[in-house]
């Protein structure tokens, strides 16, 4: 295997949606599935593309949602069906890691059923050269399957059909009711009021919160918790990067209310955009650290903030409110790493791409930026970190 199997993807013209958690991709009337070895089926020439919905963990739903979408519409038929079969390096393991792969054939899908036990299987047909895909894709077509589509809705993807959008502006406008009153509404009261099942919630919650993000707001979503910890889930610190949901409660009460939250320090004088001098970097620290965040917290970011000179220290950002400081990979909060050495300060969105690590500081303090995201930050990549303190 020479290359991971989301270049592979992109060498037929078949990107993924999203290279963290998509299981195939479509273009036109061409659908190309990635499946297992170890649910291949030699006696039967047979692969199975879906398992009971129910046996997979959430944090596979995205990848989850997109598969209902392409089985349901290879399962209508007149779409040209193959799939790469891959070979897992641990098959208990979740996500799973794909230890090789062939490079230089696919199968086709002859047609879609459904076994005794729920799974969805796909019967195969001829090993078809990369080479000729796309020429083969012409005259090829899956069967379509028999009867109805075997998924129900309530396991069907939020992104397969308009449900769910159509009742964003209900379920937001509610919430800010909710906000309003300074209460919370369990998972379960959403789907309930608004008729949705699991996956199809999980996805308005995340559109929602990337609204809200987009629009300067609090994370709205902040209010929806769960019925037994009245805490909000795992989800919330890994999109949004929240790892306080009661503080940001708060924020979402004040906003909504139309009232703002009460300042920890005098407001901070104006600044010019272009800091020069020690008073600026005061004032500009004042601003960085007038940001709501857990008490514990604050010691950190202007700490972090005052060792790098109040500017990012991969791409030189001087704005305070574009800034974050970023725990160092290994180091937490909640293990006490809070000095000015456990952290940099990074521009918002180079500190979420060194969360998902595909921004690496190297040994000598230079900035590796993976090949997925490289062509977007290439006036960064290989540039010397700004700040002095090895990392």
């Amino acid at each position: 295997m020479d290359k991971p199997i989301s270049k592979f993807f992109e060498s037929l013209d078949l990107p993924f949606r999203n290279i963290r958690w998509s299981w195939g991709a479509r273009r036109d009337n061409l659908l190309l599935l990635r499946t297992w070895d170890d649910e291949y089926r030699g006696r039967t020439k047979t692969v199975t593309v879906l398992r009971e919905p129910s046996g997979y963990k959430q944090s596979e739903s995205y990848g989850l949602d997109e598969r209902i979408v392409h089985l349901q519409a290879l399962w209508g038929g007149e779409l040209a069906g193959y799939t790469v079969i891959a070979m897992v390096k641990d098959a208990g393991a979740h996500p799973r890691e794909i230890k090789t792969y062939r490079e230089d054939v696919v199968f086709s899908i002859k047609r879609l059923s459904v076994t005794a036990e729920g799974a969805i299987v796909a019967e195969l047909g001829e090993l078809v050269p990369v080479a000729a895909l796309k020429a083969h894709a012409l005259t090829h077509r899956t069967e379509a399957g028999d009867g109805l589509f075997p998924i129900e809705d309530s396991a069907r993807s939020g992104l397969s059909t308009d449900s769910y959008q159509q009742k964003i502006p209900a379920i937001r406008a509610w919430l800010i009711e909710v906000c309003q009153a300074k209460g919370t509404v369990t998972y379960s009261d959403v789907m309930n009021r608004f008729g949705l099942s699991f996956y199809p919630l999980r996805n308005a919650m995340s559109r929602l919160g990337h609204d809200c993000r987009n629009a300067g707001e609090p994370i709205i979503t902040a209010l929806i918790v769960d019925k037994e910890t009245g805490r909000c889930s795992q989800g919330l610190f890994d999109e949004f990067h929240i790892d306080d949901d009661i503080l940001e409660r708060q924020r979402c009460y004040a906003h909504w209310a139309g009232q703002a939250l009460e300042p920890t320090q005098e407001p901070p004088p104006a600044v010019p955009s272009s800091p020069s001098n020690e008073e600026d970097l005061e004032q500009r620290t004042a601003r960085f650290t007038q940001v709501e965040v857990r008490p514990q917290q604050r010691a950190f970011r202007e700490a972090v903030f005052r060792a790098c000179g109040g500017r990012c220290v991969v791409s030189g950002c001087d704005v305070p409110e574009a800034l974050e400081a970023a725990h160092l990979l290994g180091r937490s909060w909640r293990q006490g790493h809070n000095s000015e050495a456990d952290g940099l300060l990074l521009r918002r969105d180079l500190h979420t791409l060194y969360d998902h690590e595909l921004l690496r500081v190297t040994t000598d303090g230079l900035a590796e930026f993976d090949a997925r995201v490289a062509d977007y930050y290439r006036e960064f990549h290989g540039t010397t970190l700004r700040n002095e303190t090895p990392r």
